[in-house]
């Protein structure tokens, strides 16, 4: 029964994982940290000054002077998880559903960044701050279907059988004492996620060639990145149903506790020594097993907080011949050690205990990422741009827990592939001194996710996006950026949920919308 129970708790602290993210590109990392990739997410090929994250070596082509980009988003997003699983039947609140609906509710009221560049003959020295993973909060009201489906198998393993096991015995030895029979169960469950990924980046960008025709620039720099995480998860009111009603799991396992003592009473009473040993071993054997179950009586809650810091290189190559610009950026590996400080002071028999165990630390890094852009600009005003990332999320470290409690830290290798994206944008300059800019584009992602790599845990599926806005001039040193992005995300359907015994499958979706607005300032 301990190892039973311990599957709630386990359950809870496996289901804290949840990542928040607020983001257009990879299973961990923001791309969208300017206003302008609103508007149109193919920038990899622009020059701008959002192009310090975008393009940063496309900046060193800007004007000499000082560049400044100020910017804010806002990012709300619902999960939506189908679980089906044969212990949903037994919970006295689904009506005899194999079946249940979990929605999440995630919100970034806030998500700033800044964007900063001085040039100055043919260098370019950058620096830029923003919210590079994550960015708010996401809460399931309701729990997940591990909490429930934990609950379920606890009732199936144990509170069924149990009552029948003890009425079977005393009816073996002719007593007339009669235990509680289960018919079911029932709880609320609850758990909320919230994850920053703060990254700072410094680097300098310098023009290698800057010909009339053809301009040619490097970057090199650097990412500083710090992450900070706090997840809360509860499962409250346990309740085993009876033929007698809806018991608290304490009193259900007191009644059980006391028809043991009335049959004990009465083979002392008839003089039966055997039915005595037998029912005394079922006492003893209960309460071993209750002293495991006492810190349960009320529920469970558990917390946890991480933090981690990690420092990535980042390279870049712009080269724009006439009307033909093209770029390159590779950002290297972020190697990542979130540590632990929780309410969880030991590891226990099951993976998530040891996930979250305090003062310990589990591998969380950020994926390499390399990104394709070109741009086009046949009339003067009109662009056309696409792009494309790969981020090799296979190779980032990834930490989790077997069965059986040992550490891992290759769950990326269940992806099948790394995430592709593919981008493409439109920009038209119309207006007197075309100070106004229209623009919109499209992304494609495609994840690598398998069904052993998926739960509910965390999750993100396929998907297209598209974003669309416009940019003012209000003169010639200022300019107001305002987008709107949307992201369609595709179900996947899990054929069985590896991690569950009892046969659970899953289908997952999710729906994201981010507005922005910014402000490039020149000086």
């Amino acid at each position: 029964m301990k190892k039973v129970f311990l599957l709630i708790a386990t359950t809870i602290l496996n289901s804290s994982i949840l990542i928040l993210d607020s983001h257009a590109g990879g299973m961990m990392s923001n791309t969208n940290q300017n206003a302008a990739f609103i508007r149109n997410p193919a920038r990899d090929g622009a020059i701008g000054i959002d192009g310090v994250y975008s393009n940063p070596a496309g900046v060193a082509l800007m004007p000499e002077g000082w560049h400044m980009s100020l910017n804010w988003q806002l990012a709300w997003q619902r999960r939506i998880v189908d679980t089906q699983n044969p212990v949903f039947m037994r919970d006295a609140n689904n009506g005899g559903k194999d079946s249940k609906h979990y929605r999440g509710i995630a919100t970034a009221p806030f998500l700033p960044s800044v964007q900063l560049a001085y040039n100055w003959k043919k260098f370019s020295f950058q620096a830029s701050g923003a919210v590079s993973g994550g960015g708010g909060k996401c809460t399931f009201d309701s729990g997940l279907g591990s909490f429930d489906a934990a609950i379920g198998r606890v009732w199936v393993g144990m509170l069924s059988p149990v009552a029948n096991n003890l009425n079977n015995l005393f009816s073996a030895y002719g007593l007339h004492a009669k235990a509680p029979v289960s018919t079911g169960y029932s709880s609320n469950g609850f758990m909320e996620g919230k994850q920053y990924y703060f990254g700072g980046t410094i680097g300098a960008a310098y023009k290698i060639v800057d010909k009339e025709n053809i301009k040619v620039s490097g970057y090199a720099g650097v990412r500083f990145l710090y992450g900070m995480a706090g997840y809360k998860a509860e499962i409250t009111d346990i309740k085993v149903q009876t033929t007698d009603g809806a018991q608290p799991l304490a009193t259900y396992i007191n009644n059980i506790s006391n028809s043991i003592y009335q049959a004990g009473v009465e083979a002392a009473m008839v003089g039966n020594q055997q039915a005595l040993q037998a029912v005394t071993k079922a006492g003893q054997d209960l309460s071993e097993q209750s002293g495991q179950l006492a810190k349960y009586y009320n529920g469970v809650y558990l917390q946890s907080d991480q933090n981690g810091f990690g420092v990535c290189p980042i390279i870049g190559l712009d080269v724009k011949y006439q009307w033909v610009n093209f770029a390159f950026k590779y950002e290297f590996r972020t190697k990542m050690n979130m540590t632990n400080s929780s309410t969880v002071k030991e590891a226990g028999l099951f993976s998530a205990v040891n996930q979250f165990v305090d003062g310990t630390s589990v591998r969380e890094d950020t994926p390499a990422l390399l990104t394709l852009g070109l741009e086009l600009e046949p009339l003067k005003g009109l662009r056309f741009d696409v792009g494309y990332h790969h981020f090799y999320d296979r190779q980032a470290r990834k930490t989790y827990f077997d069965a059986n409690g040992n550490r891992h830290d290759d769950k990326n290798q269940m992806l099948s592939h790394g995430t592709n994206e593919w981008l493409a944008g439109v920009e038209y300059d119309f207006g007197k001194d075309k100070r106004w800019t229209v623009s919109g584009g499209i992304q494609t992602t495609n994840y690598g996710n398998t069904d052993e790599y998926m739960s509910d845990i965390s999750f993100v599926t396929n998907s297209w996006s598209f974003g669309t806005g416009v940019k003012y001039k209000i003169n010639d040193k200022m300019a107001v950026n305002v987008g709107y992005f949307q992201t369609n995300y595709r179900d996947y359907n899990q054929a069985a949920d590896y991690r569950d015994a009892a046969g659970s499958n899953n289908k997952f979706t999710r729906r994201n919308r981010v507005f922005a607005a910014g402000l490039d300032i020149d000086f």
